[in-house]
């Protein structure tokens, strides 16, 4: 039975897993011992530990995120189906698993074997024999939202869960994949943590120091409930990292996640404290932890120090440079609506796919990641009292506004590197708006005073230059929805990184009372259509090793002038665009030099993709990539030549993609998939260059 308020419980789990990670993430490397963080931190926290502006990508929640999407699209996903996925969302030395280097982290060496075609499953003799790794906690920090997708069915989950970590883990390492999915789904319908801990427990094998160690820590609990630090001694001199060798073995780790659960006595603040301040794997710990008190208590206990500073944002860094913006309500609706199918039951009407970006608010406390340039003026907040579909909407109150004052309020559609205090992981982003598309969005007025009505105006902005490109203004009305709309115009070959409004006063100041002063409700904001544009090389920028909007997957790209070089000795894929883009027409110039050029369009990953251009000498035609590399679906004889500049068009329009080189029709060809990323690649061992791209729908 999936409980009235599962969405609302879901969300409160995603909250819950960011928050304990980025609490975590200060403290979680090997310098950072239990002594220590207790002598700079005593027993108690109070907020994050370091003020971040933008947490940025972390390993402990890129995993859940990109690996739930093998959910969305498989009701029950194999070993294969999550292996292949370790290879597809991910690009080669940079992203999630980078973190340890073949031979040290599972994880790594993982996807060098199944990139090179190693058999699947893979055996432990596979991975060098690394026994203390393979069975390390990071069998069970990528499972969570498995678990929350199947409320109440611990032992499904605890079967996704499980092979999700046989990808890179053995014995232990699968237990705790099994043990953490469990208990994320037995959290929606247990009265007690304890019962949450019990099921999991009966889902992985009583002979393994997983069940183990979670029997040691409860008999513990049960003869001293009052301090866990008790217990943290316990484990220390029990199940402590001195038994074990690797970088964080899962057992003590374990140990620590089936403690600060216990106890939390239900409370998310107090577990992800608890897990932290006992040190180790720090981040994982609290994210597992934080994940599974979500889904059990919601969102009431969770305190606003924590989760607020998120903005409803959770950085990424696999291969989808739009995915990488991560909207945690929206995240959460897509677990809720997956949750709903997979029982077999009606997907609630609030839970429905939309078309393109939209934020409805319909979460409690949720505000979509929107933010005000001057929050002295403007406060935000999630309100129950007006929604113009549904039950909620986002508040905005102004305060004292007087003519020659503004603000904006906005949401970011491109982050750039001098957002983050660090750059780990190497993020990196697309943009999550274009031109062509239409931003729309409801809001009622409620003006308490002024002496003229409030006057908005809706914009996007540019990375790096800071340019606004405007709408025409729009003067509200009070107490009726009015409709604000706005096509997205051309922006010069540029990047969007914000969108939104500019909110005006035109009261003149004659005393107190002339000042603008009330509240105004915003509802469903979308951002709908196919994207129109031009995309100016010359305006690209390199961040983090990668060049702007785009995401590389091997190879060497660099920019010069207006156009982008690549490089490779195999071939290399350059992503942009939206996961989700429908029909597109994509065309740019290229100047072969070596091996061939080409478009690609369709991509859901780095093995899942098409392209259509210059396959190889003598040849043009449509490829289609996977696990064993590209095979011609439609090619023909093209004597091309180095050195020479071609226009390439490719037109996917549904599951047909038709490739044009210099206006004349090369080839069409049905391909697998109707919607994906697009962009750049070389299909094998070469040298290219690209030179502009423009992006239009299909008709």
């Amino acid at each position: 039975m999936i409980p009235e308020n599962y969405a609302e419980r879901v969300y409160a789990a995603v909250l819950g897993k960011c928050i304990g990670v980025r609490l975590g993430a200060p403290v979680e490397a090997e310098s950072w011992t239990y002594e220590r963080i207790r002598a700079v931190y005593g027993e108690k926290i109070h907020g994050y530990l370091r003020p971040y502006r933008v947490f940025g990508a972390d390993d402990d929640v890129n995993g859940p995120a990109y690996f739930f999407q093998v959910l969305e699209e498989k009701d029950d996903p194999q070993l294969m189906d999550f292996a292949h996925a370790w290879v597809d969302f991910v690009r080669e030395g940079k992203g999630f698993f980078w973190w340890g280097g073949v031979g040290k982290s599972t994880s790594h060496t993982s996807y060098h074997l199944i990139r090179s075609g190693a058999p699947l499953p893979l055996k432990r003799e596979d991975l060098r024999g690394l026994k203390d790794e393979d069975e390390s906690v990071g069998g069970q920090i990528f499972v969570d939202f498995l678990g929350l997708a199947l409320p109440g069915q611990e032992q499904r989950a605890a079967e996704l869960g499980g092979r999700l970590a046989a990808v890179a883990h053995f014995d232990d390492g699968v237990s705790g994949g099994r043990f953490m999915a469990a208990a994320n789904a037995a959290a929606f319908d247990s009265d007690t943590v304890e019962e949450i801990v019990l099921r999991a427990l009966r889902t992985i094998p009583e002979e393994g120091d997983y069940a183990r160690v979670t029997k040691a820590v409860l008999d513990f609990f049960h003869q001293h409930p009052e301090r866990w630090q008790d217990c943290r001694n316990m484990l220390e001199k029990e199940w402590g990292y001195d038994r074990y060798s690797g970088v964080c073995p899962m057992i003590p780790n374990a140990g620590v996640c089936v403690m600060a659960l216990l106890y939390s006595g239900g409370d998310l603040n107090r577990g992800v404290k608890i897990a932290t301040l006992a040190g180790w794997d720090t981040d994982c710990n609290a994210g597992n932890v934080g994940s599974v008190l979500g889904a059990f208590g919601g969102l009431n206990p969770i305190d606003a120090c924590y989760r607020e500073p998120f903005h409803d944002t959770a950085i990424l860094s696999g291969v989808s440079g739009e995915i990488n913006q991560c909207d945690l309500p929206s995240l959460a609706k897509r677990i809720a609506r997956r949750g709903f199918e997979l029982l077999g039951q009606p997907v609630p009407e609030v839970l429905r796919a939309e078309e393109g970006l939209h934020f409805d608010f319909e979460l409690p406390v949720s505000t979509h990641g929107m933010l005000v340039s001057n929050p002295f003026v403007l406060q935000l907040s999630n309100s129950g009292e007006r929604s113009f579909r549904g039950k909620r909407s986002l508040q905005a109150v102004f305060n004292r506004l007087q003519k020659g004052m503004e603000t904006r309020l906005y949401f970011k559609t491109f982050y750039t590197r001098a957002e983050f205090e660090d750059g780990r992981y190497s993020p990196v982003f697309s943009p999550r708006i274009y031109p062509g598309q239409r931003l729309s969005m409801q809001i009622f007025m409620e003006k308490w005073g002024g002496t003229e009505p409030l006057r908005l105006r809706p914009y996007v902005r540019t990375a790096f230059g800071h340019r606004d490109y405007e709408g025409e203004d729009f003067r509200l009305e009070n107490g009726r929805w009015q409709e604000v709309t706005f096509r997205i115009p051309e922006v010069d070959g540029g990047i969007i990184e914000e969108a939104g409004l500019r909110v005006f006063s035109d009261s003149v100041n004659t005393g107190e009372a002339s000042r603008d002063l009330g509240r105004f409700f915003v509802d469903e904001i979308r951002v709908t259509g196919a994207p129109e544009y031009r995309l100016d090389f010359a305006q690209s920028r390199v961040e983090l090793g990668n060049l702007t909007p785009f995401a590389h997957n091997r190879g060497q790209w660099t920019l010069e002038g207006d156009a982008i070089r690549a490089q490779c000795g195999e071939c290399a894929q350059s992503f942009t665009g939206a996961y989700s883009t429908g029909d597109v027409t994509l065309s740019c110039r290229t100047t072969p030099l070596e091996g061939g050029a080409c478009l690609l369009v369709r991509g859901m990953g780095t093995l899942r993709h098409v392209l259509a251009g210059l396959t190889e000498p003598g040849k043009a035609g449509i490829l289609l990539g996977g696990p064993e590399g590209y095979r011609p679906l439609a090619e023909v004889a093209f004597e091309w030549q180095p050195g020479q500049s071609y226009e390439l068009k490719a037109a996917a329009r549904g599951q047909n993609v038709a490739l044009w080189i210099d206006g004349q029709k090369i080839a069409e060809e049905k391909v697998p998939y109707d919607h994906g990323m697009y962009g750049m690649a070389l299909p094998g061992a070469g040298e290219a260059l690209f030179r502009g791209m423009r992006v239009e729908k299909s008709s």
